[in-house]
């Protein structure tokens, strides 16, 4: 292989390693210290053997390493922090850990799941206590907790959790409950070996379709509260509102 061929992939690794060593563990001292190394191999005229040339190749590859683990540990670090928070039911310092966390994992469906969480309970939390116009916060908030929820279940289609805490959303605070029968269906058939989970999802979905005038579905999702769940205190409530469903 050629010197300069060898020296432009060694180029290309220091590259690299500024680019994935861009985190808040490494900020402009660590990208200075990259720079120059880079600097030094470019400008070498031939005093790297090739031996040395494998040896600086190697020295990258640990220091990419040491990044990556770093960076796995921070996101681990944000996540239990957010998890902890939400526990204490901080939830404003539990989205700002959350943020911190996505940096890190922008991939993981259990963060954004966490975030829906939050923003929808700091929507509910904001209380006019001034006179002054929170709405525009609030609806900040629950679109943070739709947009939480909705790319949960685009990274993982199959994460029940935030497809339940969707429906909630559209149903009882954003007055769209057309929009959240699909999401709940789908909760509903991903809980079919969970009866009594499925039943809390068949009350949000038939509740649902009562908003939305289509009465005799709102029935059938508490006929089926009847048939799947075991819980007395469910099937009281199921069958009172089926009597007011009836009443319509």
């Amino acid at each position: 292989m050629k010197k300069e061929t060898i020296i432009g992939i060694i180029v290309i690794a220091g590259i690299a390693l500024l680019v994935i060593s861009g985190t808040m563990l490494w900020k402009m001292s660590v990208r200075s210290q990259e720079a120059a190394k880079i600097a030094d191999i470019s400008n070498s005229k031939g005093a790297q053997t090739i031996d040395d040339l494998k040896r600086t190749i190697a020295a990258y590859e640990q220091e990419l390493d040491q990044v990556i683990n770093a960076s796995t540990k921070a996101g681990t670090y944000w996540k239990i922090l957010a998890a902890r928070l939400q526990d204490k039911n901080q939830h404003g310092e539990a989205l700002n850990a959350l943020q911190n966390a996505i940096q890190y994992n922008p991939e993981d469906a259990a963060l954004f799941y966490m975030t829906g969480v939050s923003a929808g309970i700091m929507a509910k939390s904001l209380l006019d206590f001034q006179g002054t116009a929170n709405e525009k916060q609030r609806e900040e908030y629950y679109r943070l907790a739709e947009q939480g929820y909705l790319r949960a279940i685009e990274l993982n289609e199959r994460y029940d959790k935030p497809l339940y805490g969707l429906g909630i959303l559209y149903v009882f605070e954003l007055d769209r409950s057309f929009d959240a029968i699909p999401y709940l269906q789908r909760y509903i058939d991903l809980n079919s070996g969970n009866p009594e989970g499925a039943a809390n999802a068949m009350f949000v979905l038939a509740r649902a379709y009562y908003t939305i005038g289509e009465y005799q579905r709102a029935i059938e999702q508490y006929e089926g509260i009847l048939t799947v769940s075991k819980n007395k205190d469910k099937r009281t409530q199921a069958n009172e509102l089926k009597q007011h469903v009836l009443g319509q």
